[in-house]
């Protein structure tokens, strides 16, 4: 054997460790999102409005983070709020509406509508969901947005855009992140824990016994993120 053939063989399996861990690195970044269902049912029930209205979210099958932030798809999601009356609307408040992020802090909530042209720090107006009717929108937080760069028939930039992702997990362990924060993190990328962002949902309702201007109640609504094992990224693996 040449002396130089272990030196050579240790080489060798250094950098197919390395490569190996690089590739896993390259699948170990996605996450679930998922609303906590028995949470909500007991917000429903507490406000004796589990026989009213139904509410449920649409998130896709999976996310990726930490890439980079064009690569995490998470800037919007669906929301349905369905009204089981037969007699009485139920109007959705949403500037009366909050979303928080990661850490904790509370944003205003924005509709999205096509084409939106409006200041997106002007008043919302309230959606009516009629007896028996489901209304369906797409939410976002409004510090996610900013006007898309105007074009040179036209000098001032009118349409909004997202810009970036609705959850920074990278603000969670930056250097200057609480020691929580941090430990947060790790413990959600290790599979140890999950995290979970939320929102309060202004639901407002009328009728005989109401005031003309309704009664606003708040609708807690909290969402777990479950971190995905690396083998559920490779493409062979079903992504349902």
């Amino acid at each position: 054997m040449n002396p130089q053939d272990p030196i050579i063989l240790v080489i060798y399996l250094v950098c197919m460790t390395y490569a190996i861990v690089q590739i896993i690195k390259s699948f170990d970044d996605e996450y679930t999102v998922a609303l906590d269902k028995d949470a909500l049912k007991q917000q429903l029930e507490s406000h004796n409005l589990q026989d009213d209205l139904e509410i449920s979210f649409g998130f896709e099958k999976r996310y990726e983070f930490s890439k980079s932030e064009a690569a995490d798809k998470l800037k919007k999601f669906g929301i349905s709020v369905k009204n089981k009356l037969k007699d009485r609307p139920i109007y959705v408040d949403w500037d009366y509406s909050a979303m928080t992020d990661l850490e904790g802090r509370s944003r205003r909530i924005t509709r999205l509508v096509p084409g939106n042209t409006l200041d997106v720090f002007q008043y919302q107006a309230f959606n009516t969901v009629a007896p028996e009717t489901t209304l369906k929108e797409t939410i976002t937080a409004e510090d996610v947005l900013k006007r898309k760069d105007s074009e040179e028939k036209v000098p001032i930039a009118l349409q909004i855009d997202i810009d970036k992702p609705l959850l920074d997990f990278a603000a969670l362990n930056k250097p200057k992140a609480s020691e929580t924060n941090k430990r947060r993190y790790a413990r959600f990328v290790k599979r140890v824990e999950t995290l979970d962002f939320s929102m309060n949902l202004a639901i407002r309702r009328v009728g005989s016994a109401i005031p003309e201007s309704g009664h606003r109640t708040h609708i807690h609504c909290t969402f777990i993120l479950t971190k995905l094992p690396w083998l559920a990224a490779l493409p062979w693996n079903p992504k349902d």
